[in-house]
């Protein structure tokens, strides 16, 4: 399982820019998010886009309106980690 960082505790507070439907948005916490879900195996794929957007929104306002375009956005940049970390 995941966990969650508290609002003060040892979250990762650096910001890192995603494009969601093309708009730069800045998401806290995305590496830490990457880097547990990679070291537990999890793949960009089907149900990890699910994973993602909760573990996001746990640290970050995602609109209800666009959770699936952010859903699609995490996927996109997660696989794009996991292949830097497979070289």
């Amino acid at each position: 399982m995941w966990r969650r960082a508290g609002c003060c505790g040892d979250q990762d507070a650096r910001v890192k820019q995603v494009k969601v439907d093309d708009v730069p948005v800045g998401l806290v916490g995305l590496d830490t998010i990457f880097e547990q879900l990679h070291r537990l195996g999890k793949r960009p794929e089907g149900a990890v886009g699910d994973e993602l957007l909760a573990m996001v929104e746990a640290q970050n306002y995602v609109p209800r309106g666009a959770a699936e375009k952010y859903k699609q956005a995490l996927l996109v940049e997660y696989a794009s980690f996991c292949a830097e970390k497979a070289q």
